[in-house]
């Protein structure tokens, strides 16, 4: 059974309207144990109302939705270990701070706890195997259990080398957040910082409890001046451990479509037409990206999603439109 965890912000929920329909579409519920719908935002009980009438088209699905707020995930009981108050009240409590109140969850950075609530999410999945998502990931195509994990229980995932800047900062903050500096980068292969993201609930769980032992919670490390990656957290765990990744990880290619808003028309042009091929497996259609599209690679979406009957044109469009206008601009 897998368990799917998607961060949701003010800013691109349209777009988990098209992520179930494809969810309804493709995704088998008998393979399901849960979908958690987690929200990031200072305003949760607007946010939660935006959201409430698009969790229908989940479908068959619906009864495996729970939309959830992120003290569910990072203050319950159990969940953190003793903290400062400075961390109470300026991590926990920082949307009571009118000067440095931010959008994401309590008032934080809502990149930084993004990354703190796809981490929390396995608090709270029902199964052992998980899928964390982000909402601009559309299901293109059926599939089951196997293409995410192995018969052994490790996590199905791409591997690659550490070659941009970001990555290589991510993974040495990463390695010093749990005292691993020592690691040696030559020649190293992580696995993608991109979602869909496959993890076993039980390493996600012991990376946390590592933090919290060590900073008291894991929105501490993330609210500190530290400058960690969610996954590449998971990836400096393993590397320390005695078994590497081995039980935990295994490389292998995926078909994960992206669109940025950094990528040039060409760039663009060039991510849609792997729509070609079969193996794609989801779409991901950046929120600041979609603005940014041609109108031919804006038909080419539409198009697809309707051929692969996720989703008709008229609505495909509507909500890309309101995604768009959320970020400050209009279609191209």
């Amino acid at each position: 059974m897998l368990s799917f965890a998607t961060v949701v912000y003010s800013k691109d929920y349209p777009l988990l309207e098209l992520q179930a329909l494809s969810f309804a579409r493709f995704v088998d519920p008998d393979m399901v144990s849960s979908i958690h719908v987690i929200m990031n935002d200072n305003d949760e009980e607007a946010l939660k109302a935006k959201i409430a009438p698009i969790l229908d088209a989940y479908g068959p699905l619906r009864s495996k939705v729970e939309v959830l707020g992120g003290d569910a995930l990072l203050l319950q009981p159990g969940q953190s270990a003793e903290r400062s108050f400075s961390d109470r009240f300026l991590i926990e409590n920082r949307f009571r701070i009118p000067g440095i109140r931010r959008q994401g969850w309590r008032g934080a950075n809502g990149y930084r706890s993004q990354q703190v609530l796809k981490l929390g999410a396995a608090r709270v999945a029902a199964s052992e195997n998980m899928v964390i998502l982000d909402t601009k990931n559309v299901f293109l195509r059926g599939f089951d259990q196997a293409e995410f994990f192995a018969e052994n229980g490790a996590a199905r995932i791409a591997f690659i080398d550490v070659e941009s800047d970001y990555h290589r900062n991510w993974l040495i903050e990463s390695l010093d957040a749990l005292a691993a500096s020592h690691i040696d980068l030559n020649g190293l292969k992580t696995t993608t910082f991109a979602t869909p993201f496959a993890v076993r609930r039980s390493l996600v769980l012991a990376l946390l409890e590592e933090i919290n032992a060590k900073y008291g919670s894991v929105q501490a490390l993330f609210g500190s001046r530290r400058r960690p990656s969610e996954f590449m957290l998971l990836n400096a765990f393993c590397l320390k451990s005695p078994e590497g990744y081995a039980p935990w990880f295994e490389d292998q290619a995926q078909c994960n479509i992206g669109l940025w808003p950094t990528y040039s028309p060409e760039e663009m042009a060039s991510q849609l037409a792997m729509l070609d091929n079969p193996a794609a497996l989801t779409l991901g259609l950046h929120n600041r990206a979609l603005a940014l599209l041609p109108d031919n690679l804006r038909d080419r979406v539409f198009s697809e999603l309707e051929n692969r009957r996720i989703c008709d044109r008229s609505r495909t469009e509507e909500v890309l439109n309101r995604a768009a206008t959320l970020t400050g601009r209009q279609p191209a």
